[in-house]
């Protein structure tokens, strides 16, 4: 059941996502992204890469449309940037997104999904011993309620939505 079950079983390690030091420069970061997402075949995570200070603590997330928009000159061909986020040595700690909140490993489910929602978000960080441990993403939480939903066993109403349903 989703009231008792833990953060832990959900949770994506951290050594799992994308991890950006605060002072890498915007540029630098688009293309280690790329690198990663080719080398891991990354499945989950490269929408919003983690920032983290220089002991690794956590700041927050950037979304991939503002690493974007801060160097639009380049792919826009407008040969210059418009704006202080747009030089080439803008950092990723300019467009940082704080958390609005985290979670443990040992917290239930529902305490992350409580804050997704309260603050219309799709991730959480789970922290253990004031450390990032792990992400926990809104879909995990939404794949594991709907799953209890209906019977995976009752074959015939599931092709039923299905065909109902799929678009």
């Amino acid at each position: 059941m989703p009231h008792s079950m833990l953060v832990l079983k959900l949770m994506i390690p951290v050594k799992d996502w994308p991890l950006f030091s605060a002072d890498m420069r915007v540029t630098d970061a688009i293309k280690l992204l790329r690198i990663i997402t080719e080398e891991k075949k990354l499945e989950h995570g490269h929408s919003t890469p983690l920032v983290v200070d220089e002991n690794y603590n956590l700041i927050g997330f950037v979304h991939l449309v503002d690493l974007l928009k801060s160097i639009r000159h380049l792919y826009e061909g407008t040969g210059a940037p418009s704006g202080p986020l747009e030089e080439p040595t803008a950092v990723v700690n300019d467009l940082v997104v704080t958390f609005a909140g985290s979670v443990t490993p040992d917290d239930p489910i529902l305490k992350a999904l409580k804050i997704m929602m309260d603050h219309r978000v799709s991730l959480v960080p789970v922290m253990k011993d004031h450390k990032l441990y792990g992400i926990v993403k809104l879909s995990d939480i939404f794949n594991t309620v709907a799953s209890l939903l209906f019977d995976k066993e009752i074959v015939s109403e599931r092709e039923v939505l299905i065909r109902r349903f799929r678009l």
